[in-house]
């Protein structure tokens, strides 16, 4: 860390590897070992140009995974999963998932730093980087993994995205649309629009009579992953509706779905 003024000052707090609150609830999967890690950094400085005090935080929580038997393939794909998601910069692609987070942790901070450095600067900034990436459910068949991550780097409210992804067990490669899991993919449409509509107490034919879709016909994203009670859709911020609604979650059962799944599942 570079050497600071006496308008500026900094606190930092560093954790990693502690107990997390998702791992009272930890997913079993035969011959894989699940490692759930978190790195808390905490920063505090004057701005050199306002003299408003500002801070940045980075909270990162994740996994690493080690595999015996069928399960060590897996094991790599999920560390590569969770490696890319954790930062897209491809300078630490080469790197452990620790030495990643470490990594971005400090990139972030250096930018906030350096904003809050100029004296010239009319602007105060403050950061924030909140990250949860864990396995959410595991089947017969597939794995789901679920991340949310919440930014702020300046602006008028924070950005907040919800990424699934469900992998398959017996090739270890991914689901890449919900329509592979059924047998009549517009039969499941069907059921989820009269689920979204009940859910939201929509009574319009048009679902876009209640600002929802921006105009164009109901769909179900490819943005999915099973729980105990069926599969899970989220329509991220902004995606079918303005901002004030936040995410959009529908949940199919799986009672609605027991006569569609394709063979295979």
């Amino acid at each position: 860390m570079s050497n600071f003024s006496k308008k500026t000052f900094i606190l930092a707090a560093f954790l990693l590897q502690l107990p997390l609150v998702f791992a009272q609830n930890q997913i079993k999967v035969k011959g894989l070992q699940i490692k759930n890690k978190q790195i808390y950094m905490a920063w505090k400085m004057r701005n050199a140009g306002t003299g408003d005090t500002v801070g940045c935080v980075y909270d990162v929580h994740y996994q690493t995974y080690k595999g015996k038997g069928k399960a060590k393939k897996l094991a790599t794909v999920l560390n590569n999963l969770m490696n890319s998601a954790i930062t897209t910069d491809t300078g630490y692609s080469n790197m452990s998932i620790d030495e990643r987070v470490k990594q971005d942790a400090m990139g972030f901070y250096q930018e906030w730093q350096s904003l809050n450095s100029d004296s010239s600067s009319e602007w105060s900034y403050k950061y924030l980087k909140e990250q949860t990436f864990r396995i959410l459910h595991a089947n017969k068949g597939f794995i789901s993994l679920r991340d949310d991550a919440n930014y702020f780097t300046g602006g008028a409210h924070n950005i907040g995205v919800t990424v699934f992804s469900v992998i398959r067990f017996k090739d270890n490669k991914p689901v890449e649309s919900w329509k592979e899991l059924f047998k009549d993919p517009e039969a499941v449409l069907k059921i989820a629009e009269a689920t979204f509509r009940k859910d939201k107490a929509i009574q319009d034919v048009i679902l876009t009579g209640q600002d929802w879709f921006y105009g164009e016909k109901f769909y179900l994203p490819d943005n999915f992953a099973f729980t105990d009670v069926g599969i899970q859709f989220v329509y991220n911020m902004y995606e079918i509706a303005k901002g004030s609604e936040g995410a959009t979650y529908l949940t199919l059962t799986y009672k609605q779905l027991e006569n569609l799944f394709s063979v295979e599942f």
